[in-house]
């Protein structure tokens, strides 16, 4: 009897591990979500067996060939398009996969800098970065990119936007020094922003609690 149930617990053992193996294969870019089929030519776009559509973009929706690890419109990474494939499409709307803001923002980040790595940064994508990353809560990212930006592009018309936005996270980073207990550091960020703004009142109101704490 208890050499039975030895095989049995063995059994399931293994059928549970094949089940494992198979759902990580189905995650790999060369195996067809639905056949499970090894497909060779990385550069078809479905399974030659079945015709099931393997690396389909979950956010912009492009087709790519298989071969790609990185969408050829928006460069969102398909791996977790592929994941997400395998999951019913009314569960994906339910769940509202590939719909997330911060995603969204990400791509959108990554194709800025990419087109600016090919053509040059212009105002326009400058001012979009910061706003984004001041989106994300980026908040060195903001200063340090605005700061650029002023460089960059002192007659912009973007100028006064990015200039706003970097008020803000100069002001976090501030909040977030005096959190930390160093004064002195935040002192610096909060009279920074006040030069670039001096009647932001959030800014002169976090100044005088750090003098009043004296």
């Amino acid at each position: 009897m208890k050499r039975n149930l030895f095989w049995i617990v063995a059994l399931v053992a293994v059928v549970f591990s094949f089940s494992l193996v198979g759902n990580f294969a189905w995650a790999l870019k060369n195996v067809c979500p639905r056949c499970g089929l090894v497909v060779e030519n990385l550069d078809l776009t479905n399974c030659p067996r079945c015709g099931k559509t393997i690396n389909k973009c979950l956010i912009c929706g492009t087709v790519n060939p298989i071969k790609n690890d990185n969408c050829s419109k928006c460069n969102a990474s398909l791996a977790e398009s592929r994941i997400k494939g395998t999951i019913a499409s009314e569960t994906r709307k339910d769940l509202k996969l590939s719909e997330s803001p911060r995603a969204r923002i990400e791509i959108e980040l990554e194709q800025i800098k990419q087109k600016a790595g090919k053509d040059g940064l212009t105002a326009e994508q400058g001012a979009r970065q910061v706003e984004l990353l001041t989106a994300m809560g980026w908040w060195s990212e903001v200063n340090a990119v605005a700061d650029d930006f002023t460089t960059r592009f002192p007659k912009a018309e973007e100028t006064a936007d990015v200039a706003a936005n970097r008020v803000i996270a100069l002001r976090h980073m501030g909040f977030l020094a005096l959190e930390d207990q160093d004064i002195e550091e935040a002192k610096k960020f909060l009279n920074k922003g006040l030069s670039i703004d001096p009647n932001d009142r959030a800014t002169k109101n976090l100044l005088k609690k750090i003098a009043e704490t004296k």
